[in-house]
C-alpha cells in the first residue's frame, strides 16, 4: 500500500516535535522554540535526520496555522478588555511601535538593503512576542505584577495594531508604494469591512448561536467556529486584505458570544496542532549557510532589537506615569520579537517583495531574543536596585513626582476613558482629512502649477505652501488644546503629566509628518530630518490664538450643520418654555475660603500659578460684596471665592484646591447658575451686591464682532463676562476667550448691577 507523502511528513513533524519540545520544556524553555529548532532538523538544511519531502502542502498546512493562531488571538480579544488596560497600556504600544518601526527602516537603510526589506524589517521588530512573555509569566508566577498586567495590557494594543499593519503592509506590497490612491482606497474598504464585521458580530452571529444553544455540542461548536473563521478569510482574500484579518476578525466576533469560553476551550487543540506546524515550517526556512553570510547583520538587528525594545519600553512605561521600577521589569520583559514577525515575514516572502535572506535572518533574531527572554526578566529587579543606588538624588525626585504606582487603577478612570475615546476620534478625523489634502495636492494641484509657472521648484514651492496652509486650522483642530478633560486630567494626580504629554508628542509627530511629506517634494534631504524640522513650527501652530479663533469658528460651524434638526428642535423647545434658560441648567458655582493668615495675592497670580478654568464671579469679604474682580484684586484671609463653570471645569478646580493647604472647600452646596441666582435675596445679598445675567444681541454694526472675547472689551467696558453664547439654534457653553464673536449673535453676560446700568446707557440693552 502507497503511503501520501504529506503523510509521512506529518509524522516526521510530530515525532521532531514531540521530542524536542519535551526536551525544552524540562530546560523550561519556551515550547515556540522547540517547533522552531525541529523544523531545521528535519529541513533538507540538516543532513544528518530524516527530512520533509512534500515542500508545498506544508507550506499550505502552514498557512492553515497563521490563520488559527490569528483565529485563537482573536477569540482572547475583546473591546471590552481594550477599555480595561486603559491608556497607560496605550501610550506604552504606541512609543515602542512608532520608534521600532523608524529604527528597523533605518538599520535596513544602513544596511543598504531595498526600500521594501527596510519597511518590513521595521514592521518585524516592532512587536514583542506575546506568546513567550506569556509563557515566561506563567512559569516565574508573575502574572499578579503590576508590571505584567502593564506588559499585557501594551501587548494587547500592540496586536491589534499588528492586525492593521498586517493590512497596510499587503497594500504596499501589491502597489510598491507607501502612499497614494491605492492605499486611501485599502482603508477606505478596510472602515467598510470592520463596519460589516461590527454589524455581524453585534446582530447576527450571537443571536443564531443564542437560537440554536439547544443543539450544540461539542463536535457542531468547532465546526461552526472553524466554518466561520474559513469564511471570513475567504471575503478577506477576495477583498484584498490579509488571511491573518480575517482570521482575527472571525475569533473577535465569536469572542462577544456566551459561547465564547467553550469555543475557546475546543478550539486550542486544533490552533496548537497547525500552530505547531506553522513554527516548524518556520524553522525549516533556517540555511546554516545564509545565516554564516549575514552574521553580522544578524547581530547587529539582535543588539538594535534587544536593546531598542528595552529603551522604548522603559521610555514608554515612564511617559505613561508608571513608577521606574515598574519600567524597568516591564521593559526588561519586551525585549524580543516573535510569532508577529513570522507572519510579517510570511506575507512579504508570499508577495515576493522582501529578499530571501530576510525571513532566517529574522527567525534566528527571534531565536536569539526568545532564548534571552527569562533572563532578562530575572535579571530586571537586581537591574533596578543597582540603577536605583546609582541614580542621582534629583533624577529619582523627578521620577517620584510624575509616576506613580498606582497609575494602573487611574488608568481605568472614566475621565481617562473619555479623553482617549475624544483624541482618538479627534486624531483618526483630522488625519484621515490631512491625508486627503496632501493627496489632492500632491496628485493635482502640484502638477497644475508647476505646468502654469513652468519652474519644477517654484511650482513645488508654491504649492507646498498651499497645501500646509489648508492642513494649519486641522492640526489646530487635531490638538484642542484647551480641553478642559486634559486639565481635569492633569490637575487629578501628577502621575497623568507624562502619559498626557506623550499623547500630544504623538499627535504632534503625526501632524509633523503629513508638513514633512509635503516638504519632501521640495527639498531632498532625509524624511526623519524633515520631521523634526516640521516639529519647529507645530509649536506656533498650538500656541497660536489667531489660529485657535478660525478653527474654533470651523467646529462650531461642522457641530451646526451636522446637528441641525436636533438644535433646532431643542431652541423651539427653550422657546415654548419661557421659564427654562439653557445656560441656567448647564453652569454651576462653588465656593472656597482662604484660611491661611498669611495669603495675600492679587487673582491674577493666584490663577496663573494654577492654570484655572473657571472664572471667579464674586468676593465676599465679610459684608462686602465684590462682584466680577479685576485681575489686580487681592484675595486675603477670610475672602470667600465664588467660582463659575461647567461640571467638568468645576470639578477640575475642586481637585485642584483640595491639595492647596491655604484654601478650603466651604460646606455650601454647589448651585446651578439658576439657584444662586435665585438664592441670593434669601441668603442676604443686597439689591447693589446682586450678580444678574443678562443677554444682549450682535447686530450689524456692532465693534464687537470679528473679536475675540479676550480682545472684544467687553469687559473693561461693562465689568462683564461671557459665559455663553447662542449662535443661531447652537448654545456655547462657556466659551474659549479666543472665540470670535459674529453677527447675530446672542452673548450671554454676566455681572454686577452696574453692568446693566452700563448696557442700558450704551443702547446695547434696553431698559
Amino acid at each position: 500500500m502507497h503511503l501520501d507523502a504529506l503523510v509521512a511528513d506529518l509524522a516526521l513533524i510530530m515525532v521532531a516535535s514531540g521530542i524536542v519540545t519535551v526536551i525544552f520544556r524540562k530546560l523550561k524553555q519556551p515550547a515556540v522554540l522547540g517547533y522552531i529548532l525541529a523544523g531545521f532538523l528535519i529541513s533538507p538544511n540538516f543532513e544528518y535526520l530524516p527530512t520533509v519531502v512534500d515542500h508545498a502542502d506544508i507550506s499550505t498546512l502552514a498557512d492553515i496555522g497563521v490563520i488559527f493562531l490569528m483565529f485563537g488571538l482573536g477569540l482572547e480579544f475583546s473591546f471590552k478588555k481594550l477599555a480595561q488596560v486603559g491608556g497607560s497600556a496605550f501610550t506604552v504600544a504606541a512609543t515602542v511601535m512608532a520608534m521600532m518601526i523608524l529604527v528597523g527602516a533605518g538599520i535596513g537603510s544602513l544596511l543598504g538593503w531595498g526600500k521594501m526589506d527596510c519597511i518590513f524589517l521595521g514592521g518585524m521588530i516592532s512587536m514583542s512576542s506575546t506568546m513567550i512573555i506569556l509563557k515566561s509569566y506563567e512559569e516565574y508566577n508573575l502574572m499578579r505584577e503590576q508590571f505584567a498586567q502593564m506588559v499585557l495590557g501594551a501587548l494587547v494594543f500592540e496586536d491589534v495594531a499588528g492586525i492593521f499593519m498586517l493590512a497596510v503592509l499587503s497594500t504596499i506590497s501589491v502597489g510598491q508604494n507607501a502612499s497614494g490612491p491605492a492605499l486611501a482606497q485599502q482603508i477606505l474598504i478596510m472602515v467598510i469591512y470592520l463596519v460589516v464585521w461590527i454589524l455581524i458580530g453585534v446582530y447576527l452571529i450571537p443571536s443564531i448561536l443564542k437560537r440554536i444553544s439547544g443543539l450544540l455540542n461539542d463536535e457542531l461548536i468547532l465546526i461552526v467556529s472553524a466554518a466561520l473563521c474559513l469564511l471570513m478569510v475567504v471575503i478577506a482574500n477576495l477583498i484584498g486584505f490579509s488571511s491573518a484579518l480575517g482570521a482575527f476578525l472571525a475569533g473577535s466576533i465569536l469572542a462577544g458570544t456566551i459561547q465564547s469560553e467553550r469555543i475557546r476551550y475546543l478550539v486550542k487543540p486544533v490552533k496548537d496542532l497547525f500552530g505547531a506546524i506553522f513554527f516548524v515550517s518556520v524553522g525549516m526556512m533556517i540555511v546554516p549557510s545564509m545565516l554564516i553570510e549575514y552574521i553580522v547583520p544578524i547581530i547587529i538587528i539582535t543588539i538594535v532589537v534587544i536593546i531598542g525594545q528595552m529603551t522604548f519600553s522603559v521610555i514608554g512605561i515612564l511617559l505613561s506615569g508608571q513608577s521606574l521600577r515598574t519600567a524597568i521589569r516591564g521593559g526588561f520583559s519586551m525585549m524580543q520579537i516573535g510569532e508577529f514577525s513570522f507572519i510579517v515575514a510570511t506575507l512579504g516572502m508570499s508577495f515576493g517583495v522582501i529578499s530571501e535572506f530576510l525571513y532566517p535572518v529574522i527567525v534566528c533574531v527571534s531565536v536569539i531574543t526568545a532564548f534571552a527572554t527569562p533572563f532578562f526578566i530575572k535579571g530586571s529587579e537586581p537591574f533596578y536596585k543597582y540603577l536605583d543606588r546609582k541614580l542621582p538624588n534629583k533624577i529619582k525626585a523627578a521620577l517620584r513626582r510624575n509616576t506613580s504606582e498606582s497609575q494602573t487603577r487611574n488608568a481605568h478612570d472614566k475621565d481617562w476613558n473619555q479623553y482617549i475615546k475624544n483624541i482618538s476620534i479627534r486624531t483618526g478625523a483630522c488625519s484621515s482629512i490631512l491625508f486627503l489634502f496632501y493627496w489632492a495636492g500632491i496628485r493635482y494641484l502640484m502638477p497644475e502649477i508647476r505646468g502654469a509657472i513652468g519652474s519644477a521648484f517654484a511650482g513645488n514651492a508654491i504649492s507646498a505652501a498651499i497645501i500646509i496652509t489648508l492642513m494649519l486650522p486641522v492640526i489646530n483642530v487635531m490638538f484642542d488644546s484647551n480641553t478642559v478633560l486634559f486639565y481635569k486630567l492633569w490637575v487629578k494626580h501628577r502621575s497623568n503629566h507624562l502619559p498626557l504629554i506623550t499623547m500630544r508628542a504623538l499627535r504632534t509627530l503625526i501632524a509633523a509628518c503629513f508638513i514633512a511629506l509635503v516638504l519632501r517634494k521640495i527639498f531632498h534631504i532625509p524624511f526623519i530630518i524633515l520631521v523634526l524640522i516640521a516639529v519647529i513650527p507645530m509649536i506656533f501652530i498650538i500656541r497660536s490664538a489667531w489660529l485657535n479663533g478660525v478653527t474654533i469658528a470651523m467646529e462650531k460651524r461642522f457641530i451646526a450643520n451636522f446637528s441641525q434638526r436636533t438644535l433646532d428642535k431643542a431652541k423651539k423647545d427653550r422657546t415654548r418654555h419661557k421659564n427654562y434658560r439653557w445656560l441656567d441648567e448647564s453652569l454651576y458655582v462653588v465656593e472656597f475660603e482662604i484660611i491661611d493668615p498669611e495669603f495675600k495675592k492679587t487673582i491674577v497670580e493666584f490663577t496663573k500659578r494654577r492654570n484655572f478654568v473657571v472664572t471667579i464671579i464674586r468676593i465676599i469679604r465679610k459684608d462686602n460684596y465684590v462682584n466680577m474682580p479685576s485681575a489686580d484684586e487681592v484675595i486675603q484671609y477670610g475672602d470667600v471665592l465664588q467660582m463659575l463653570g461647567t461640571w467638568d471645569e468645576v470639578d477640575a478646580c475642586t481637585i485642584l484646591l483640595e491639595k492647596d493647604e491655604a484654601i478650603e472647600y466651604t460646606d455650601s452646596e454647589d448651585k446651578t447658575l439658576k439657584d444662586f441666582m435665585y438664592g441670593q435675596r434669601f441668603e442676604g445679598v443686597p439689591e447693589e451686591g446682586e450678580l444678574v445675567c443678562v443677554p444682549i444681541k450682535l447686530e450689524g454694526d456692532s465693534k464687537f464682532i470679528r473679536k475675540s472675547i479676550k480682545n472684544c472689551g467687553l469687559r473693561q467696558a461693562f465689568g462683564a463676562t461671557i459665559i455663553g453664547i447662542e449662535r443661531g439654534a447652537l448654545p456655547i457653553v462657556s466659551p474659549d476667550i479666543n472665540t470670535v464673536l459674529a453677527k447675530d449673535d446672542i452673548v450671554w453676560l454676566i455681572g454686577g448691577q452696574y453692568m446693566v446700568e452700563r448696557l442700558i446707557r450704551s443702547g446695547l440693552m434696553d431698559a
